[in-house]
Order: C-alpha cells, then sequence, then structure tokens
C-alpha cells in the first residue's frame, strides 16, 4: 500500500469522562468498554464493536457491574447504539446473552456479524425480530458491504489468529467513508490477510490489538500492511500497559490506549 504510517495528531484527547457534550459529527469518538469492546461515534451514528461481554476471559478486561447492566439495558452511554458488530464468537468478544439483552431493550440496534455469531444470538433470544440480525460473511480474503443509516459497513473476511479455538468465521470492519475506522478482532497479523484493504478507502482509525504495536517487526508490519492515520490499542490487559509504554517511548509513533471503562478518544480531523 502506497501511504506511510503518520503518528497521532496533537489533538487526539484521551480523558477519563462517564459523559461528553456532543461532539461535531466530524470527529470520531471512541469509548472504551472493555477489552476489545468499543462505542464508536462516526458520522454522528454509534455503533458498538464486540460488546457486550459477561465472563470474558482472564486476564483481558471485563466490565464493571454497573457498566454492564447500562450496557444490556441500553442506557446512556449506550442509549444510541444503532447496530452492534461482532468479530468472532470467544468471550472476550461476545456474549449472546448479553447481546440479546441490548437488542431486547434497543429496538432501533441491528447485530452484524458471522453466521456463527448470529446462530448463537437466536438461541440466546429467540423473540428477536429476523430483520435484526444480520448475517454477512463474505469469502476469505472478500469484502461484503452494507449500511447503518447512511454509514458503509463493510465486513471483511479475515483469519483469526492462531489459537487453541480457532473460529472458521473470523471478520473485521471498515466503517465509513471520509472517516474510517477499521476493527480488525483478533486477526493474524500478517500481510496476505490485509492485502483487501488495498481496494478499499484508506483507514482513517485503527483499533488494533495493543500487540500490533509492541515491536518494532510488528509497527512496520501496520505500516505496510494497515497503513492508518492514527491507531487506538486495544485487547490489552492492565498488567501489560507498562510493557506497551516501554515499547513506544522513543518512537515517533503515538497510539492512544484507553484502559479505564468509560474512557473517551477523541479524534478530531
Amino acid at each position: 500500500m502506497p501511504h506511510a504510517l503518520t503518528s497521532l495528531a496533537a489533538s487526539v484527547l484521551a480523558v477519563a469522562l462517564v459523559s461528553q457534550p456532543d461532539r461535531p459529527v466530524s470527529d470520531t469518538v471512541v469509548r472504551y468498554v472493555a477489552n476489545a469492546g468499543l462505542l464508536v461515534t462516526v458520522a454522528g451514528h454509534d455503533l458498538l464493536f464486540d460488546a457486550p461481554i459477561r465472563q470474558g476471559i482472564a486476564p483481558y478486561p471485563t466490565s464493571a457491574p454497573e457498566d454492564r447492566r447500562r450496557l444490556e439495558a441500553a442506557e446512556p452511554p449506550y442509549d444510541r447504539v444503532e447496530a452492534i458488530l461482532i468479530t468472532h464468537w470467544h468471550e472476550d468478544h461476545f456474549s449472546a446473552e448479553a447481546i440479546a439483552a441490548h437488542l431486547s431493550a434497543n429496538a432501533r440496534a441491528t447485530l452484524i456479524s458471522s453466521p456463527e455469531v448470529i446462530a448463537r444470538v437466536r438461541l440466546a433470544g429467540p423473540l428477536l425480530a429476523p430483520a435484526r440480525l444480520r448475517e454477512l460473511l463474505p469469502a476469505p480474503g472478500q469484502v461484503a458491504e452494507t449500511r447503518v443509516g447512511d454509514v458503509a459497513v463493510r465486513v471483511l473476511r479475515i483469519r483469526q489468529n492462531p489459537t487453541r479455538r480457532l473460529p472458521e468465521q473470523h471478520v473485521g470492519f471498515l466503517i465509513g467513508e471520509r472517516h474510517t475506522v477499521l476493527h480488525v478482532g483478533d486477526a493474524d497479523p500478517v500481510a496476505d490477510n490485509f492485502a483487501l484493504l488495498a481496494t478499499l478507502p484508506r483507514v482513517d482509525v485503527a483499533l488494533l490489538p495493543y500487540w500490533y504495536v509492541l515491536t518494532g517487526n510488528s509497527r512496520r508490519f501496520v505500516a505496510a500492511s494497515i497503513a492508518p492515520r492514527r491507531i487506538v490499542a486495544m485487547h490489552m490487559p492492565v498488567a501489560e500497559s507498562g510493557a506497551l509504554t516501554q515499547a513506544l517511548a522513543g518512537t515517533a509513533l503515538k497510539v492512544a490506549a484507553p484502559q479505564t471503562p468509560g474512557q473517551l478518544v477523541v479524534l478530531t480531523p
């Protein structure tokens, strides 16, 4: 890809807040939920990635009980969610029961994911209308497109990082047009897995597992294969925050790495 990785702009803010006045629609706002769970506001639309979860998988963070209650009850700040986007069925990214609860409480929201995920939610929420459970699974290395209101949602068929329990149907998401946001789930960080990005709009904000920026080799991979303008690190155990800070010390790369549930990263063009 022709673009070089650029550092985060100096205007990027990471502040621990429970709520915030409405931002201009040109801003992209990322609210940390837990682990790879992020509430993203782009072009005035709220989309929820890889959340809510319940038990999760240690040592990755889960939501505090009160925040989880608000998530499942679709109470502020989760009352404006228009779509839930789930990359795969691992318990640190997904809880069928929690998602069914949110969808039952929030009539405006739609779930977009693979058939593996949709089937589990159908079992957990048998009364949910079929139209609210949107199955999309392109062929490996391909892209399928849908929309949430006027926001483009591209579903990317990218492989899961090797694991003992390997989901066959792992996907990523690229949302938006001028201000795009990429969520890669647990995708295998190798060049061929991201070749499909070459035909898509450039990535503005990449939501990446922290290990994507932990070493020089991994950062070079990100620069060559994803080339985002800005990065928000996720999927980081609390104990690893020091390692990430040390790894990035002395580099030009600035990565927003929210760790406290409710923490906001406001990304201004």
